[in-house]
């Protein structure tokens, strides 16, 4: 129990050893890591203080949703054939939080980035480093849920449709695809503002959409393979208008985008030519704007089931 079958381990194996000797290298801007990998155009770092934000904010979006999950696959969470995987997994909170709260069922986290910790890892999860804008390296019909998150910033709008048709290719038939991004800010102050439309121009010029998350919808419906879509929409909210026992919340909210805002800085303040001081002193008056305006942004959540139609193939 809560150990993946051999088959997916063996291949799982294949894949790392394959990308071991492809060494990733990165660059430093400013003190913070990032991906140095042609065509990568994801904007934010991967180094120790990303991980902690990462971590961070899946638990104040876990909060927000009271669950790691909206599709109905609670009926597969006690199977120990139930196969489960994580798109972009990142610094592995989601999945580590599935593997441990769900240890009956097999759990694969893929991402560019360097594995999660492995002193902390779940018998039940492995991680395969790889590329999803270069197909995903399982066979048709393997998991039976795909979960992807937080990568709005990592694909152009044909990338999203591409690797929309990648996880439909690798979801068994009757299987859940489910997908969450956030809206950007809405009722902001003067300096959130200058910040927000700095990182909506740094997204533009590197062909990416910051209003990915209302496109999603769409795109499900559109696929050809998917039926049952389904979007549901919580709000993330800054603080004026909080009730007192939202305030907590909304403090974890604002020091989540201060830390965000942290982790842009070596890209938007060269863009916003200003210095490193007047960048600081800009997040701290956003900070003060983001409780007093109430600023608050939208978690849309998208899910979908495969159809079951006895064919393997999708459209292009």
């Amino acid at each position: 129990m809560g150990i993946c079958s051999s088959k997916l381990s063996e291949k799982s194996d294949s894949i790392n050893s394959r990308h071991s000797s492809q060494q990733i290298d990165f660059q430093f801007i400013d003190g913070r890591r990032f991906h140095n990998v042609e065509d990568i155009v994801y904007p934010l770092p991967n180094d120790d203080d990303e991980t902690d934000r990462l971590h961070f904010r899946h638990f104040l979006t876990r909060y927000i949703w009271q669950s790691n999950f909206s599709a109905p696959i609670n009926h597969l969470l006690d199977d120990p054939e139930t196969k489960i995987l994580d798109v972009g997994c990142g610094a592995g909170s989601w999945s580590f939080d599935m593997a441990t709260t769900h240890p009956s069922v097999n759990i694969i986290g893929i991402d560019i980035s360097e594995q999660p910790p492995a002193q902390i890892k779940p018998n039940n999860f492995n991680f395969v480093k790889a590329n999803v804008l270069e197909g995903i390296p399982f066979e048709n019909n393997t998991f039976n849920y795909v979960f992807q998150r937080n990568l709005m910033g990592a694909f152009s709008e044909q990338n999203w449709l591409d690797v929309i048709n990648e996880l439909v290719r690798i979801l068994k038939p009757g299987g859940f695809i489910e997908l969450m991004e956030h809206s950007m800010l809405n009722n902001m102050g003067p300096a959130t503002k200058r910040l927000c439309d700095a990182q909506m121009g740094g997204m533009h010029l590197r062909g990416t959409d910051p209003f990915i998350s209302q496109k999603l919808v769409k795109f499900l419906q559109n696929q050809g393979k998917l039926e049952n879509v389904v979007q549901e929409i919580r709000e993330c909210h800054h603080g004026a208008n909080s009730t007192k026992a939202e305030l907590n919340l909304s403090k974890t909210a604002i020091n989540n985008l201060v830390t965000l805002y942290a982790a842009w800085k070596p890209r938007l303040a060269k863009m916003m030519q200003i210095s490193s001081e007047e960048y600081d002193e800009l997040t701290k008056i956003s900070e003060k704007e983001l409780f007093e305006f109430d600023t608050y942004f939208k978690l849309v959540r998208v899910y979908a089931r495969k159809v079951v139609d006895g064919s393997n193939e999708i459209k292009g």
